[in-house]
């Protein structure tokens, strides 16, 4: 009994100690409805195909533009939209329109210019998986002419590249090596880019999640959405780096309502490169919301199929693979529930119609 107590109070204290963390930031968590979240996006996820014609709108439009301008200066701006409505939306046509900003930046003779898109192409390669091109694309960026948001878009092409090398590297000590890299790479960023920039901002949140001074990540996460607007991509990814705040606190509905927030943002927007949604999938599919889970994951499955058809894949299957499963095998126990209950039913009646047969015999 003295040993049943001992165990108890120790496992009052153990958890106590592990809920400091979310206590000591509980100032920055939101009022949340999952359930009310949830619905948006599922409403979302009916609409998507008009928030796809909205951006094909776009696209269109800035297409005919560049068309029908001669004036490469004029060219260049349309160019670089275009390049940033297909970023997140359709890789090979991304990377396409970076080239196009590259060969007009050649023709108006800046080499900051296409520096910068060599190095935003790069990163459009090493996020899809294409390492080798994205290595020679920044090779052959003349690092003495870019400005300040050309660094920045060269260093964290360079940290991105080798982070995915390391990650993925079967060589001894290969990760290491790597990774030691992408560090330096990252400190490259967080010299040159301004204070109040995505790039910045996300490798700040990162470093001080590392050193588990999550306080002061949230505040970071606070500065982010003080400057981007609800309902954009930009929004998505800082709600997407807030959940990362909370999966380091383990605070289960925070890291759901804010991946979910994400994921609502980029639906909305057109974003067809997803990774909220499905995070958000394995989630739920944890939570033992199976069918939630395998739709999301459906739908985020064709979403990256379209942004670009070996984008994550290989990341991606791993967790459809176990949402499939736990979906079949509830499927499986529905019907067989469905049958018992058929079954038992049937028994039932045939035992209460012998039952009527009996008293009607009796009454007789």
């Amino acid at each position: 009994m003295l040993r049943h107590i001992r165990t108890t109070l120790l496992t009052i204290i153990l958890t106590a100690i592990g809920s400091l963390p979310s206590v000591a930031v509980q100032e920055y968590d939101e009022q949340i409805n999952l359930k009310a979240l949830y619905q948006q996006i599922d409403q979302a996820i009916e609409q998507h195909p008009h928030f796809v014609a909205e951006r094909e709108k776009q696209i269109d439009s800035s297409r005919e533009l560049l068309l029908s301008e001669s004036n490469m200066e004029k060219k260049m701006p349309i160019a670089e939209q275009l390049f940033a409505l297909y970023k997140s939306y359709k890789n090979d046509s991304a990377i396409h329109y970076a080239e196009v900003c590259i060969n007009i930046a050649e023709a108006l003779h800046r080499p900051d210019l296409a520096g910068r898109y060599r190095a935003l192409e790069a990163r459009q390669c090493s996020g899809v998986g294409m390492y080798v091109e994205s290595l020679d694309l920044l090779q052959k960026v003349d690092k003495s002419s870019l400005d300040r948001q050309g660094l920045t878009n060269y260093y964290e092409a360079w940290m991105h590249v080798c982070g995915e090398i390391g990650s993925h590297s079967q060589l001894p000590n290969g990760h290491q090596i790597y990774y030691g890299i992408q560090d330096a790479y990252r400190d490259s960023v967080l010299k040159v880019a301004k204070e109040d920039s995505e790039e910045y901002l996300h490798l700040k949140m990162d470093v001080l999640n590392a050193r588990q001074q999550y306080q002061e990540a949230l505040r970071v996460s606070n500065r982010w959405f003080n400057k981007v607007a609800e309902g954009t991509h930009e929004h998505a990814f800082a709600a997407f780096y807030r959940s990362v705040v909370y999966d380091k606190l383990a605070n289960h509905d925070q890291v759901r309502y804010w991946l979910g927030r994400s994921a609502l943002d980029d639906i909305k927007c057109a974003v067809q490169d997803q990774a909220a949604l499905v995070m958000l999938a394995e989630h739920l599919c944890e939570d033992g919301d199976v069918e939630r889970a395998y739709r999301y994951i459906c739908f985020s499955r064709d979403c990256n199929l379209a942004f670009s058809p070996i984008l994550r894949n290989y990341q991606v299957s791993s967790v459809i693979n176990v949402i499939e499963k736990n979906y079949q095998e509830s499927q499986d126990a529905k019907r067989f529930l469905t049958i018992f209950a058929f079954v038992v039913i049937t028994l039932l009646l045939m035992a209460l119609l012998y039952i009527l047969f009996l008293l009607r015999k009796h009454n007789k």
